[in-house]
């Protein structure tokens, strides 16, 4: 499957500030069509530095700088001039017409289109790109552009689809693009060809008086694969329905890219498949013979597997998961499976769920169904097949669930665990892997995640917000690392709580997630709750808090500064307060009326009558800033001010890191 930049045409119609861009892609052709951009680009006129003036004039002449550097701006030394204590020059650059800076934009567009894996096919170095280009063009308003990629020069003609148009064709003008490349048998249209894929495979579903089993994912694919689709509807043995419905759909769609079909009122899979054909052949039934041929071996292959696993239990397996090492550095699987299940029970006693017999029983066979044959065939299968085999076998309904749902969920799915067992195994599965990955120094770098830890640290929190777990993540991850006898590290953490800012992106400003996460507390459920208490507060009245929020800040820039100067904390003394500055003394005592208020809001997880509370102590935290002079003269009153502002901020620093909020003081 060659893929080619096909055309990327820009025409001059105008001149408006941005460009309209339509975007087409088969697996042929990569296509740009872009109008609406400037002739050319307005001239700049931009000043220049260059050397010190004592190293670019001796005696009032100019030296080699001078000389080198008004050769790099373009200019006449004469034009020089002494600005301060450096030379400087006024360079007037004119602005590139769309023809002149086209060429270049655009390879270096070819240049910086991803891959994961790319080839080079010439002798050039430095250009290499996912598969072999075989054309390029470049137009615009109709002329050609000259633009090279390795060994490829820009031309003015392109092509249809590979059997039905393989002849070269004129490129057309960008408004008839879409329209040329239909006559030529070529959807150029990604979300048009979606469409007729999703039409043809629900036409030929028909057929078999089926629906297809709906696979977002699967058209997705299938979209990038074709160019001018066509659905085949298949057959296959009624023998071949014994196997598990999963292992039915994985062989279809995986290896084959083909679309189950299923019963519309009983949702029960039928014998039957559609593929979708990049060509239309004279004779379809051909074409299903060849279909039919090779889904054949691999339901075969699969029904093999499946009967020779359920001769062996899956406890017996898991010898060879003893021989099997999970990561170089961590142990074998089955010395991971132990982890897990201690970790799990550990869970249990914190968060008082599941059972921790059942805990046990699970984890012997937790990942038992990855010494099978099927699963070993199909990676994707592991934990369903486990389920499978474990009712086979006689095992309780909820070990063999736990076995597939610790899985839970997979990727982006909605899917999550319905018991506490899985969702236990789960939590303790990726809690493991976090701190395993992380102890051996494999943690992901920029864009690159060998281990997929952010999805685990997701998978891992997702669990948690759905069954409302009440423990606290970072003793879970300290106790991941005592089981596996590596020091305890907060970097660990800190990925999590990174993962858990994404995860609450959708429901808060971004200060303010950060502010809920400044607290102490590693129990996420509640993160969430003081979060949405803090932003139903913040929108509630705006102003006012914006006020209570600056004040508090600045309450909090008082104490790191006393730290920084190493002012030792001392505990508040009422007999210092001084009787000529009373709104000292009306300050201590609304902190004393609040804080038994405070204490019980908090133990109630009633974070909202906390912030009301706090709302009602800033005209006393008010005047006692208009008044009161923190860092007086007098140590003693100095360090107990002090004290008193840091009992303030002790009590309510649970609710938020106040330091943290992206907030100002405004007039009342």
């Amino acid at each position: 499957m060659n893929r080619g930049l096909d055309d990327a045409r820009l025409n001059g119609e105008g001149e408006a500030e941005r460009a309209n861009i339509r975007e087409y892609a088969t697996p042929r052709r990569l296509t740009l069509v872009v109008t609406a951009i400037a002739e050319r680009a307005p001239d700049v006129r931009r000043t220049l530095q260059g050397p010190p003036a004592k190293a670019a004039f001796h005696d009032g002449k100019p030296t080699k700088a001078a000389e080198g550097f008004a050769k790099k701006a373009g200019v006449a030394v004469s034009d020089l001039r002494v600005e301060g204590d450096r030379v400087v020059v006024e360079q007037q650059i004119r602005g590139q017409t769309a023809e002149e800076a086209l060429p270049g934009i655009l390879e270096r567009i070819i240049r910086g289109v991803p891959s994961k894996k790319s080839m080079r096919w010439d002798a050039l170095e430095g250009d290499d790109f996912a598969r072999p280009i075989h054309w390029i063009v470049a137009l615009l308003d109709g002329k050609p552009l000259s633009v090279q990629f390795a060994d490829v020069k820009s031309g003015t003609t392109t092509r249809g689809h590979r059997f039905h148009s393989p002849r070269e064709l004129q490129a057309p003008p960008a408004r008839r693009y879409v329209e040329a490349l239909r006559e030529a048998h070529v959807v150029a249209d990604w979300a048009e060809r979606k469409k007729r894929i999703d039409e043809e495979v629900r036409r030929a579903a028909k057929e078999a008086n089926g629906e297809p089993i709906p696979d977002d994912d699967l058209l997705e694919t299938v979209t990038g694969l074709v160019e001018e689709p066509y659905g085949v509807r298949g057959s296959f043995d009624q023998s071949f329905l014994e196997l598990p419905p999963e292992v039915l759909v994985s062989e279809m769609r995986g290896h084959q890219k083909y679309f189950a079909i299923r019963d519309p009122e009983t949702k029960r899979i039928l014998p039957a498949f559609v593929a979708v054909s990049n060509t239309k052949v004279r004779d379809p039934a051909v074409s299903r013979r060849g279909y039919e041929r090779v889904l054949r071996a691999r339901l075969s292959d699969g029904k093999f597997f499946f009967d020779e696993d359920r001769k062996t239990p899956l406890a017996a397996r898991n010898e060879r998961l003893a021989r099997t090492v999970f990561v170089q550095g961590l142990g074998t699987q089955m010395e991971r499976v132990a982890r897990i299940g201690e970790l799990a029970r550990w869970l249990h006693g914190a968060t008082g769920k599941g059972d921790a017999r059942t805990l046990s029983r699970a984890a012997e066979v937790l990942k038992s169904d990855l010494a099978t044959g099927m699963v070993g065939e199909f990676p994707e299968l592991q934990g369903v097949m486990g389920r499978v085999y474990a009712l086979h076998e006689g095992l309780p309904g909820e070990i063999a669930d736990a076995i597939f749902e610790h899985y839970l969920p997979r990727g982006a799915e909605e899917l999550l665990p319905k018991g506490d067992t899985g969702a236990l195994l789960g939590i303790a599965d990726r809690i493991d892997q976090l701190a395993g990955i992380f102890s051996i120094g494999k943690a992901p770098t920029g864009t690159s995640d060998a281990y997929g830890l952010r999805r685990a640290a997701i998978g891992l929190l997702r669990i948690v917000f759905a069954r409302k777990y009440r423990f606290d993540l970072r003793e879970a991850l300290g106790e991941a690392q005592r089981i596996l006898g590596v020091q305890a590290s907060d970097k660990v953490w800190a990925f999590v709580q990174d993962r858990l800012a994404v995860h609450l992106r959708e429901s808060a400003a971004p200060d303010s997630i950060q502010a809920v996460l400044g607290t102490k507390t590693a129990d996420v459920v509640a993160l969430a709750d003081r979060l949405s208490a803090l932003t139903q507060v913040r929108l509630k009245n705006r102003a006012d808090f914006e006020n209570t929020a600056a004040t508090f800040k600045r309450i909090a820039n008082i104490l790191a500064q006393a730290q920084e100067k190493k002012l030792p904390p001392m505990a508040f003394d009422p007999s210092l307060l001084r009787k000529d500055e009373p709104s000292e003394a009306a300050l201590a005592e609304a902190l004393s009326r609040s804080q038994d208020q405070v204490g019980t809001a908090l133990e109630d997880e009633n974070y909202l009558s906390a912030y009301g509370v706090l709302a009602e102590l800033r005209p006393a935290v008010d005047g006692f800033f208009d008044e009161v002079m923190v860092m007086h003269q007098d140590p003693k009153v100095r360090d107990n001010r002090l004290a008193l502002l840091r009992s303030l901020h002790e009590l309510f620093s649970p609710l938020a890191d106040f330091s943290r909020l992206q907030v100002e003081r405004t007039a009342a």
